[in-house]
Parts: structure tokens; C-alpha cells; sequence
């Protein structure tokens, strides 16, 4: 539901060399055995890029403004999502919703926006090491 017709895309080889990029032309809408569906796109492949050479392909697409974390910032305390700030040295916990995701980081959801204190908001410093074993308003200091 989340690729469409026309959203950009990147092609990397495996085998290395440069990036290709281009735009979905054609998204099959069944869904297969294993849950995928298939997606065409139209790629300037240069005469670099050949039939069944293993590629990687990100397609990217602009979902407008959104709240976005590391995943390490994400800490799971009796089932539910935290994510500690720091507010005047002492960490302070959150409970976040998390959406979309990527490899490395969340969108953290508009109803998040309300926690333990202020809730997360933009321009919060987040604490991403460390934060296993933090308990809400202990002192930390930044390295």
C-alpha cells in the first residue's frame, strides 16, 4: 500500500559499481503466497545493468513532515515502547507509538506526542546509547 506508480527508486548492484535511478512504472496488486507483491520499474541501467544480476533496490518516497528516531533510541519497558529525553541532566521517559519504519530508524506516530512529562517533540535531545537500563529521571551525563 505504500509503493505507487511514479515513486522514485535506486538501484545498487551487488557486485558494486555505481547507483541507477528511476521510478516505479507498474505495481502488481496480488499478493503472493508469501506476502509479496511484484513492482516494476523503469531504471536508466546504462548498459551496466543486465537480466537476473542480483541488485538492491530502495524505493523512496515523500510521506511530508514526520517525527523521526533512531531505532537504538527505542527501549521496550513492561511491553511498551519508551524513548528517553534529556531535560536539565536527568532522563526522562516517553511512551512513543512507533509507524513506518526503515532500517535504521522510526517514524514515531502524531499520538505519541503525549507522554510521562511534555512527550516527544521535535528539537528533544534523544538519548540513543546507554538507554537499557536508564529509569526515568536519572541523572546522565552526555560524552
Amino acid at each position: 500500500a505504500f509503493i505507487k506508480k511514479g515513486d522514485r527508486v535506486t538501484v545498487i548492484p551487488y557486485a558494486g559499481g555505481s547507483s541507477f535511478e528511476g521510478s516505479v512504472s507498474e505495481v502488481n496488486p496480488l499478493v503472493d503466497t508469501n506476502g509479496m507483491v511484484k513492482v516494476k520499474a523503469d531504471v536508466n541501467g546504462e548498459g551496466k545493468l543486465f537480466s537476473g544480476m542480483n541488485v538492491r533496490v530502495s524505493v523512496r518516497r515523500n510521506l511530508g513532515e514526520q517525527l523521526v528516531i533512531p531505532k537504538t533510541a527505542v527501549v521496550l519497558r513492561s511491553g511498551k515502547q519508551v524513548v528517553f529525553t534529556l531535560k536539565e541532566g536527568r532522563a526522562m521517559w516517553n511512551y512513543v507509538h512507533t509507524g513506518l519504519e526503515n532500517a535504521t530508524e522510526y517514524v514515531v506516530s502524531d499520538k505519541s506526542r503525549k507522554g510521562v512529562e511534555d512527550g516527544l517533540l521535535e528539537g528533544d535531545t534523544v538519548i540513543v546509547t546507554g538507554n537499557l537500563n536508564l529509569a526515568h529521571e536519572a541523572e546522565v551525563s552526555v560524552r
